[in-house]
């Protein structure tokens, strides 16, 4: 196809390669500018864009770089944008890379950029960290911007590309992939609650506590020691106890971008590599990919068995029924990426940077055969997952619970709307002394206070693909109900009981708040014939109440 088709022709061909079939007459809506985001930095993101990166290094810093490349030196940068803006920053730096992707000096160099190093608080718009990765082992220098945007089009957190030129004490080392950093910048826009933890997975490292921590505390990993313990089960066991503590659709998804992009060095080809763990504060844990720059090469089989969570999914009916969904949903949402024609307009934009890149490890013209060969491959691939997904159409679940009202011993019932014929059932997840769910209706009855967390799912049928939502109630303690029946007037010298009715099992107290009266315990004395007596009534919460009172008016008479 390279060799016959003409530029034009060819880019026809490949966008309606990716046309769904069953709506081939609609032309999917294509966001032409790719560039994501609001915020002050967005635009240093822009694969459409080439910027240019100056670094400055003394003599010392570079000799301390070349004896130790992973430790962070003094280095100016200057970051001059496309469109001629030009600003200088005072920074710290290092050599970036691993197994084969890490270059000496003298080669082509990845660098990792830490803005605030000398300068404390300072950001280049905001970022404080970057990456300027020198696509050695991706060729066509297309597969991160490519890949990454296919993720977050499907909802998985993942960097932002785009490109710069860069020159190390005026020396050009040729064009480099500008890569989003997982930092809390980042991960604030994803997570606007704010991070607890974020790991990371290195080469043969699978999830656990031997994981590295890159925000949370480094020796407090409990949680990911949970999952790790919840990995040595299987089957309905580990499908129902591994969504108490991750978003499993979430992983699922991470999970059938990188088996359909064959990404090989990442999480889910049975070797472990190039992931991130990172849990929200208050929530549960998602998986993040890393390490794309050899995706849209290897082909592989669009399911299979991999690392350890990935086997444990797709070994389990239920779960891997799920993931077929995710490949259908890739499906649904390619023709609108037009992932080919991104290839051709960065191609556009960055050969003449490619053409001037001296360091790069291959001809101009391999770059170019590679551009070919992963647009090529991204039509095969996308004619595979229509007829391996077939003609199944999407189930939903939307399923809301009231979140007020609620009563100890009470039920709640939920409101649903479903498409799809599949059996509907509920499951208790998390909370068992906090509620009991009815397996057919979703029905919760409040046990206590606390999380209930439910999951519900659709199964799949030969007409619709299965799916699967949670849903967390918090049962918030509750309002205690003081109740005190009629007291008749009291008489002078006279003392009367208050037995109130409440809800919490909290010790009852009484206090006197005017009046000549006098309390003692739960007793009240009158101690003269006339007027009146306010009296506190309160009771203290427990597990399940709030502290209440009421006051309580008593009559007094000769």
């Amino acid at each position: 196809m390279k060799r016959f088709l003409g530029g034009g022709l060819a880019a026809l061909f490949l966008i309606l390669s990716f046309s769904n079939p069953a709506a081939a007459a609609a032309e999917p809506a294509v966001d032409k500018t790719y560039v994501e985001g609001s915020d002050p930095q967005a635009f240093l993101f822009n694969p459409l864009q080439v910027n240019r990166v100056d670094i400055t290094m003394t003599p010392t810093a570079e000799a301390a770089l070349r004896q130790e490349p992973r430790v962070y030196q003094p280095a100016t940068i200057k970051l001059t944008t496309e469109l001629g803006a030009t600003t200088v920053y005072n920074v710290g730096l290092h050599i970036k890379g691993g197994w084969g992707s890490y270059r000496t000096l003298d080669e082509k160099t990845g660098f990792k950029v830490k803005v605030d190093f000398s300068v404390k608080g300072q950001s280049i718009y905001g970022i404080k960290k970057f990456t300027l990765n020198n696509m050695v082992q991706d060729t066509s220098m297309l597969h991160e911007a490519t890949a990454y945007r296919l993720f977050r089009a499907m909802g998985v957190p993942a960097p932002r590309i785009g490109y710069a030129n860069v020159f190390f004490n005026g020396i050009s080392y040729g064009l480099h992939s500008n890569i989003e950093t997982y930092d809390k910048k980042m991960l604030a826009r994803w997570f606007p609650g704010g991070t607890d933890h974020l790991l990371e997975g290195a080469y043969g490292v699978e999830v656990g506590p031997d994981m590295q921590v890159d925000e949370g505390s480094v020796t407090d990993v409990r949680d990911i020691t949970e999952i790790r313990d919840l990995n040595n089960l299987s089957g309905q066991e580990w499908f129902d106890k591994i969504r108490t503590k991750v978003d499993l659709n979430e992983m699922i998804m991470n999970w059938a971008v990188e088996h359909y992009i064959g990404h090989w060095d990442g999480y889910t080809r049975g070797w472990p590599n190039n992931y991130y763990m990172h849990k929200a504060k208050n929530g549960l844990w998602t998986m993040f990919p890393w390490g794309t720059d050899q995706t849209w090469v290897q082909w592989n089989e669009l399911i299979d068995d991999g690392a350890t969570m990935m086997t444990r999914c797709v070994n389990y009916s239920p779960c891997r029924e799920l993931y077929e969904t995710a490949l259908a949903q890739i499906q649904a949402k390619l023709p609108s990426l037009a992932l080919p024609t991104m290839v051709d307009r960065i191609w556009a934009k960055i050969q003449p940077s490619v053409v001037a890149d001296t360091r790069k490890p291959y001809s101009t013209s391999d770059s170019l055969s590679a551009m070919q060969a992963t647009k090529t491959w991204m039509v095969n691939r996308y004619q595979e997952l229509v007829s391996h997904t077939g003609n199944r159409r999407s189930s939903s679940i939307t399923v809301t619970y009231p979140q007020t009202k609620f009563a100890i011993q009470g039920t709640i019932k939920p409101k649903l709307i479903t498409t799809g014929d599949g059996a509907l059932s509920f499951k208790r997840l998390e909370g068992f002394d906090v509620c009991e769910v009815n397996p057919l209706t979703g029905a919760v009855l409040v046990l206590n206070s606390g999380v209930c967390r439910i999951g519900v799912q659709l199964t799949q049928t030969d007409t619709y693909r299965g799916v699967m939502t949670t849903v967390k109630l918090s049962i918030p303690k509750l309002a205690s109900r003081v109740t005190v029946s009629p007291i008749a007037a009291l008489r002078s010298g006279r003392t009367v009981r208050i037995t109130p009715q409440v809800d919490s099992s909290g010790v009852v107290k009484l206090k006197l708040k005017s009046g000549r009266c006098k309390v003692s315990g739960q007793t009240v004395k009158a101690l003269t014939g006339s007027g009146k007596c306010l009296v506190t009534v309160s009771v203290a919460g427990d597990e399940n109440y709030l502290a209440a009172s009421k006051v309580v008016s008593i009559r007094l008479r000769f």
